[in-house]
């Protein structure tokens, strides 16, 4: 108890020792400026002590109260102030006069500053290397007492001096390489030629179903317009440039990484060590190192069992001082025990490394992806087409957007406007938004020169109804063609000169949020579309942050059999995206397990990079090519003519119900219902009467009064009209 309460009074002086020794050395900072600013303040003391620091100092005198004040305000925050600080202090005012001499005609640095000048340093350097000598002093004495590292800060000085001219460099050859080919490109004068036949089109069609007298003509006119059209669109898309690898910079030679072969040989050594201290005998046989994790296989020897090396994973990563590793037992087609353990540094995996490969620039596929770099850092490219929907699943900061961008650019260097459409939809509106204005964008419930990436939920579950429309339309269109999938309907297009379908790629960047606000007409227009899009060109790419059982439903996972799994905080999770565990033990930042159509085992990726600002640069490119989105608006004609059939339906009804009065003198609902069979269409057509002004019902009575003569005036005018339109 006594050692205690000694401490405690020990502590409690030193702190009182450093308040007093700030207290003093703050108070006679003050004295001393106020004593150099206005000497006559303080008498004869005052001006004496004015005139001999002047006298030895010049103008560096002011630095002296300077120092004091910042070593009172280090003794406050109960800093010790070492004699080697003062010293370099003293120094650093001292060649501050000497400065002061070299650069004024007027000696402004005292006696001392100019004694060194003349007597010392400009009769050993000269004057120019007195004026270099003590700058480089100033900012090493300045370095030293504000503790900072010169190499460090030069470093990056030329860091980003070096950065900023290679974008310099890399916008001056985009915009040279833009502005050849803005040469070519169609002037906006053809695009509204293009547009006037549309409209005609439009009109001519309302005005067939109107008015049956019209001409055989004109529906010549209507057929051999589009045709036209067609082959201008064709033209207009042939000029369009595909991005360049230009867009996006190279790997610099900081973010590759070379393996050191002696450190692996070190590693495997100590695996097979830490295996033989719990009697496991198993040999390193094979090394892959990648560019976030190095795979080692074992060969066990005969009669160690593989459970005994996967119990001792966390063993195993504490002797590998590593956070986690991944035990694959056995490795798919051989036959060994592979231990994924992470690097000490990770390499950079960049999309324009995989887009530089043979894989991606070989691939005739217009929907190819550079994924990113397998285990032994191969580059890995596949192919939508194929899978023919994707799910990406991850936590938070695991790299889903990236993949998505990925996924996006990748497709874009591979396909023109007429070839891939994408539905966009991003709930959160962080991520997709850049991609508005380029003409690759659909939406089949609007029109082309309103589309845009799609943001709300409903307006989300809305075009995923059209696009189920979409779908069917185009299976009407194969059968009558006698196709059975996309590639063979544009092949037989070709050979008959007429316009080819394009593949439609749907990326949703939240489903979570989609199905917390619509669950059911999301759920239902989801499963369709993954039953049964693949043959007509639509595919679907689906990510979310929450891997759960309510976002990712049965009906959902049935359907979509190729899985990207990001990490995740679970195996849970990881059971839910992929059927396996694994994914909990990933590294995150674009490490990621993805599962083929048809593989057993997911295979391990680094998941390649694409920044915002490569986005921008390649969204950039696209648009100032000034083509717009161009796709025929199916659904709106659709519209137009289910509400034109209603109005002519309706017509038919309100007549037939006319000719019932006439005949029966009366009207009631029961009536009607006995006429036309359903209840709810007699009380549509009571409403109908009633709002036309055929009926009327006064207050007080139950019976219906009906304006006979309305009625037959109404009969003879539009009987035989409405006969007319439904016999077309």
């Amino acid at each position: 108890m006594s050692s205690w309460t000694y401490r405690t009074k020990n502590k409690q002086k030193t702190q009182e020792n450093y308040i007093l020794k700030s207290v003093i050395t703050f108070i006679l900072s003050i004295i001393i400026l106020y004593s150099l600013l206005f000497p006559s303040q303080f008498g004869i003391i005052g001006q004496k002590f004015k005139s001999v620091i002047s006298y030895l100092f010049g103008q560096g005198m002011y630095l002296i109260p300077l120092f004091v004040f910042l070593y009172s305000f280090k003794t406050f925050k109960k800093q010790n102030v070492s004699v080697i600080q003062w010293t370099i202090s003293l120094l650093f005012i001292v060649l501050s006069c000497v400065f002061l001499s070299v650069i004024s005609k007027i000696n402004y640095g005292g006696l001392l500053g100019k004694f060194l000048k003349e007597q010392f340093f400009e009769r050993i350097l000269g004057p120019l290397g007195t004026v270099i000598i003590v700058i480089l002093g100033l900012i090493y004495l300045i370095s030293v007492l504000l503790n900072i590292s010169l190499v460090n800060l030069v470093g990056k000085f030329i860091e980003t001096i070096s950065k900023d001219l290679e974008e310099w460099r890399s916008t001056r050859e985009l915009i040279k390489k833009i502005e050849v080919k803005q040469k070519p490109i169609v002037k906006p004068k053809l695009e509204k030629e293009n547009s006037e036949p549309l409209i005609e089109k439009k009109t001519v069609k309302e005005l067939i179903k109107t008015q049956p007298e019209q001409s055989k003509q004109e529906q010549k006119e209507i057929e051999i317009i589009p045709k036209k059209q067609k082959i201008k669109e064709e033209i207009q898309f042939d000029k369009y440039q595909l991005p360049t690898l230009d867009l996006i910079p190279p790997t610099t030679q900081k973010e590759k990484i070379e393996y050191n072969q002696e450190d692996l040989v070190s590693r495997a050594a100590l695996l097979e060590q830490t295996l033989s201290n719990f009697n496991v005998r198993a040999k390193v046989v094979n090394i892959s190192p990648g560019p976030v994790i190095t795979r080692f296989e074992l060969t066990p020897e005969p009669g160690v069992k593989v459970q005994q090396i996967t119990a001792l994973e966390n063993d195993i990563a504490l002797a590998m001082k590593t956070s986690n590793i991944r035990i694959i037992a056995p490795v798919p087609g051989k036959g060994t025990v592979g231990i994924e353990i992470p690097n000490p540094k990770t390499k950079f995996v960049g999309i324009r490394e995989i887009m530089e490969s043979e894989e991606f620039i070989n691939s005739k596929s217009k929907l190819t992806i550079a994924l990113g770099q397998t285990t032994d850092g191969k580059p890995y490219v596949t192919d939508l087409i194929p899978m023919p929907h994707l799910l990406i699943a991850g936590a938070t900061g695991s790299g889903k957007s990236v993949c998505i961008h990925s996924i996006i650019t990748s497709i874009l260097f591979k396909s023109r406007p007429d070839e891939v459409k994408f539905l966009l939809i991003d709930p959160k509106r962080l991520e997709l938004p850049v991609y508005n204005g380029i003409p690759h964008l659909y939406d089949p419930k609007t029109s082309p020169e309103k589309v845009s990436v799609i943001t709300q939920p409903k307006e989300a579950a809305e075009s995923l109804k059209y696009l189920v429309k979409v779908m069917e339309k185009r299976y009407e269109k194969f059968a009558q063609a006698t196709v059975r999938n996309i590639e063979a309907y544009n092949e037989l297009m070709i050979k008959q000169n007429n316009k080819k379908e394009f593949y439609i790629v749907v990326v949703i960047d939240e489903l979570a949020d989609l199905m917390l606000v619509l669950p059911k007409e999301i759920e239902d227009n989801i499963q369709r579309l993954a039953q049964m899009a693949r043959a007509v060109g639509i595919h679907l790419v689906l990510a979310t942050q929450r891997p759960s059982v309510d976002v990712i439903t049965g009906v959902i996972k049935a359907n979509l059999p190729s899985r990207i799994a990001l990490q995740v905080l679970s195996k849970v999770d990881s059971r839910v995206i992929l059927d396996t565990t694994g994914a909990e033990d990933l590294l995150g930042r674009g490490d990621m397990l993805f599962l083929p159509t048809g593989e057993a085992k997911p295979i391990r990726l680094q998941g390649a990079y694409v920044s915002e600002k490569n986005v921008e640069k390649i969204v950039e490119f696209i648009k100032k090519q000034n083509f717009v989105p161009e796709y025929d608006d199916i659904i709106t004609v659709k519209k137009q003519e289910e509400v034109l059939e209603k109005n002519i339906k309706r017509s038919a009804y309100m007549i037939d119900a006319l000719e019932l009065i006439m005949e029966r003198k009366r009207i009631s609902q029961d009536l009607l219902k006995a006429r036309f069979g359903s209840s709810a269409t007699a009380s549509d057509i009571l409403s109908i009467l009633e709002t036309e002004g055929f009926i009327h019902k006064p207050e007080g009575t139950n019976r219906w009064h009906i304006f006979f003569d309305k009625v037959e005036e109404y009969l003879k005018t539009h009987k035989s009209d409405a006969n007319e339109n439904l016999n077309q």
